[in-house]
């Protein structure tokens, strides 16, 4: 797993549950409503920047992984749709950076090992899909003034954890 090599440790970490019942009726509210409090004003968020893990409640008993699950992935791409921040606040040294991504990009299940899946995405379509995320993280820097510096930080570890994903 990545290391966050130039965030400052956090002091707090933010874990974001995402019930299957709310994943069921396709509502996206009370999670939202969570995200955008993060992201409502600069020391919110930089208090939050890098500290948010993604679970997914009541799929334990699902033997597909996460992102086969249509569902899932539907509700996730509403909720990106509605808060595109990812970048500047998904934990970046645990399983949400994958997660985010695997959510977010076409692909389909494949076989692994026996009892095991995988996913398997275009990766010419990973591109466009960070080029999104930063510009979206660009605007919320941006809107909250909290500067470059910190946007290249953010950026760079971002991109660490997507490289480690990929290694």
């Amino acid at each position: 797993m990545p290391t966050a090599r130039f965030s400052p440790a956090k002091k707090q970490q933010v874990f974001v549950v995402c019930d299957s019942a709310e994943v069921t009726a396709g509502d996206i509210s009370a999670v939202l409503r969570a995200l955008k409090s993060l992201s409502s004003d600069r020391s919110s968020a930089m208090s939050a920047e890098g500290a948010v893990t993604l679970v997914f409640h009541g799929y334990d008993a699902d033997p597909r992984e996460l992102e086969a699950i249509p569902e899932v992935r539907a509700w996730f791409a509403q909720l990106f749709a509605a808060w595109p921040y990812w970048s500047f606040f998904a934990n970046r040294v645990d399983q949400t950076v994958p997660l985010v991504l695997a959510l977010l990009l076409p692909g389909e299940a494949v076989a692994g090992e026996p009892g095991m899946a995988g996913w398997s995405f275009d990766v010419d379509k990973l591109g466009p899909l960070l080029l999104k995320m930063f510009c979206h993280q660009n605007e919320l820097i941006e809107r909250l003034d909290i500067g470059e510096d910190v946007n290249e930080r953010v950026t760079y570890d971002f991109t660490d954890a997507v490289q480690a994903f990929f290694n």
